[in-house]
């Protein structure tokens, strides 16, 4: 048996790979534990891939470079966009709140200019107020001075005007227009309110509206002053009581211009049952300069409402401006004051001292011995003293064709030349001339002939 045979085969070590590599006659083997060669295998995937990207990455090196810029490039954009868009919206808000405080600034200067507006439109309502119904103490052709006041003050003054009731009488009622027969006493009725007066002075301002919308706008106002409202509402409620205001000017106004006609109609009225035309007669010239812009009264038909009715009714009362000056110088007032009575009317008469019949030129007014004697209207003294038959007469002209004659006065207390006012003592009641006892002889003339002046005192008298 061989030793082959008797001993096994030589194996080589299972716990390691061996790995031979021969060189021509030389050899070498490399003992490789399985760990390393699972190593091995386990980083050749990865060299594999990092082969590829190192291939990839030189291949495209400039590929993704410039997709990289790219990219950086359009977050850079879109950052820059947002950044726009964000400063854009800034300036919209500062713009919106540069417009708002515009628009705010813009609406408190349309309310401040409408303020100054509705106060000068309240001073001229004020005026023309005034002169529809000036005082009861001032003379009729003065104005009034009317003290500034707030707007819408005007408004105020004609209710309270309006509350005050019609101003106070100073003249008497007219005798009885029917004459009795030659020699008969007619008693006279007592004292009652004079027309003649009120259309001189002025009627109370009761028929102008009352502007039921002051407490409201006041109402408005403190309401305006909360708080807690934002500054669009204040103004919203400011604008409206101003809105209020104007309406309140323009009613009164219609008020004034209803009021003037009234007293034009009244005063036209009594100057045409005294026998005359208005028309054709002119009040005196006012004393003192007078001048200033001239201001039409037709309003244009595209101007504002309240300019409309302001020419509307300062028309009116210039009318009756005109009228109430004019009435003050025609004889329509008594010339006694009290109980009196007729003992001799207008017309042809027998003669108490020849019997025979005679043109009497005036009416004669019999009271107390000493009674004062009144001037019936306006005007200057042309005669005070004797004349013949009158007596003591004091002789008025009035203007416009327009005298008076007071006769038989015991005391003469005017001088010629004298400018008298409706009502001023002119003298006292006697018996001087050709009289047969104490009474006044009252003539009027119009252009030098006598006229029945029982028509005239009618005419002032009369409530119709």
């Amino acid at each position: 048996m061989s030793v082959r045979e008797k001993f096994p085969k030589a194996q080589l070590p299972r716990s390691h790979y061996f790995v031979s590599v021969a060189r021509g006659e030389a050899m070498r083997t490399l003992a490789l534990r399985p760990v390393a060669i699972w190593g091995l295998l386990a980083l050749l995937p990865l060299m594999l891939l990092w082969a590829c990207g190192a291939t990839a990455y030189i291949a495209f090196h400039d590929e993704m470079l410039a997709a990289f810029l790219s990219h950086e490039a359009q977050m850079q954009t879109a950052y820059e966009e947002r950044i726009s868009e964000a400063r854009a919206e800034l300036d919209r808000v500062a713009s919106r709140q540069l417009l708002d405080q515009t628009s705010f600034e813009g609406r408190m200067h349309d309310l401040l200019s409408r303020q100054a507006r509705i106060e000068q439109h309240d001073r001229v309502v004020e005026a023309l107020a005034t002169e529809v119904a000036p005082g009861k103490d001032a003379p009729v052709a003065a104005r009034a001075e009317a003290p500034a006041k707030p707007a819408a003050a005007g408004i105020h003054v004609l209710d309270s005007n309006a509350r005050s009731g019609a101003s106070d009488s100073v003249f008497t009622p007219a005798a009885r227009a029917s004459a009795p027969d030659a020699g008969g006493i007619v008693p006279v009725q007592p004292p009652k309110p004079h027309p003649a007066d009120d259309a001189a002075k002025g009627e109370s301002l009761s028929a102008l509206p009352r502007s039921s919308g002051d407490k409201r706008a006041e109402e408005l106002i403190a309401a305006a002053q909360n708080p807690d409202l934002d500054a669009s509402a204040r103004l919203g409620l400011i604008a409206f009581s101003l809105d209020r205001v104007e309406r309140g000017q323009i009613e009164t106004l219609a008020g004034i211009e209803t009021q003037a006609r009234s007293q034009t109609a009244r005063i036209d009225a009594i100057v045409a049952r005294a026998g005359l035309n208005a028309d054709q007669l002119a009040p005196p010239s006012q004393k003192g300069g007078m001048g200033g812009p001239f201001i039409p009264l037709e309003a244009d038909a595209s101007a504002p409402e309240f300019e409309k009715a302001v020419s509307r009714a300062a028309h009116e009362v210039a009318l009756a401006d005109k009228l109430r000056r004019l009435i003050v110088y025609v004889p329509v007032r008594e010339p006694l004051i009290g109980e009196m009575s007729v003992s001799s009317p207008f017309g042809y008469r027998a003669d108490p001292f020849l019997g025979r019949p005679a043109l009497h030129p005036g009416i004669d007014l019999v009271q107390n011995y000493g009674a004062e004697i009144k001037a019936t209207a306006a005007g200057r003294v042309v005669h005070a003293g004797w004349m013949g038959g009158y007596g003591n007469m004091v002789e008025i002209d009035h203007g416009n064709g327009i005298a008076t004659r007071y006769g038989h006065m015991s005391e003469v207390m005017v001088a010629e030349g004298d400018e008298v006012k409706p009502g001023a003592v002119l003298g006292r009641i006697g018996s001087t001339g050709r009289s047969t006892g104490p009474h006044l002889h009252y003539e009027v003339r119009l252009d030098g002939e006598p006229v029945d002046p029982a028509r005239f005192l009618e005419a002032g008298a009369d409530p119709q």
